[in-house]
């Protein structure tokens, strides 16, 4: 049965939990490629190609031209992150990039500042940071996270939104009785069960918002039979 993919219409918001060198990297390429200062090397939604049909058939297109996927003129970023660092410093302190580079957008840079995160330093011990979520339980955090996600999607004129997990990777644990179904999750929230990682507050709000969620980093986040009910009950991506 054929299924036909919606055009990539509007503004597309990228939201990441996790300001640091692999976030930042990623805006300060997308800014350099739109200002003309580089080539998307290494991009496999600018240059990366599809096969169809036989090798023989020697079709094959870009896949940004096969399939409708969002320019990069179309794309706004924002993100939550502990320290206080808007995305120009943090990837200064990142040291990825040329500073030279750096510095021809830096304005635009400057101008994507964290929102407070959620963090529990029992999930990521080395760091610890000033521009975090202090009030209520874990519940009124992931409400907080919604209403993050609600203002930046105003605020920016954006049609739709992801969310990609950029921040540090948290420590092993394995999913337990709070993780296997919505409710017994939410009650878990609003208890603040330490069974419940940062990462997984930030999916279920994404979730709760329509919003669908990647995670970057080798953790247990939306893989736990709860949040992945979720996505299937409102059919939102993971």
């Amino acid at each position: 049965m054929s299924q036909k993919i919606a055009p990539a219409k509007g503004k597309l918001g990228i939201l990441m939990p996790g300001l640091g060198s692999v976030s930042t990297t990623f805006m300060a390429g997308v800014l350099a490629v739109k200002k003309g200062l580089g080539e998307p090397v290494g991009s496999l939604t600018q240059l990366g190609t599809i096969r169809l049909g036989k090798r023989t058939d020697n079709r094959t297109p870009k896949i940004n031209e096969f399939v409708p996927l969002a320019g990069l003129d179309q794309l706004a970023f924002g993100g939550w992150d502990i320290f206080e660092d808007n995305a120009y410093e943090a990837a200064s302190h990142a040291e990825v990039l040329d500073a030279t580079l750096l510095k021809k957008i830096k304005p635009q840079l400057q101008k994507i500042k964290p929102m407070k995160a959620v963090f529990d330093k029992n999930y990521v011990k080395r760091i610890d940071g000033p521009n975090v979520k202090t009030k209520g339980t874990l519940l009124d955090k992931a409400h907080a996270l919604m209403e993050d996600i609600a203002t930046f999607k105003k605020d920016n004129g954006c049609d739709r939104l992801v969310m990609i997990w950029t921040g540090s990777t948290e420590v092993f644990h394995k999913a337990g009785k709070v993780h296997q179904t919505l409710e017994s999750f939410e009650r878990g929230l609003a208890k603040n069960d330490p069974d419940i990682a940062p990462s997984q507050v930030y999916a279920y709000a994404a979730l709760m918002s329509g919003v669908p969620y990647a995670n970057g980093a080798p953790h247990l986040t939306h893989d736990i039979p709860a949040l992945l009910g979720l996505s299937r009950e409102r059919s939102v991506p993971v």
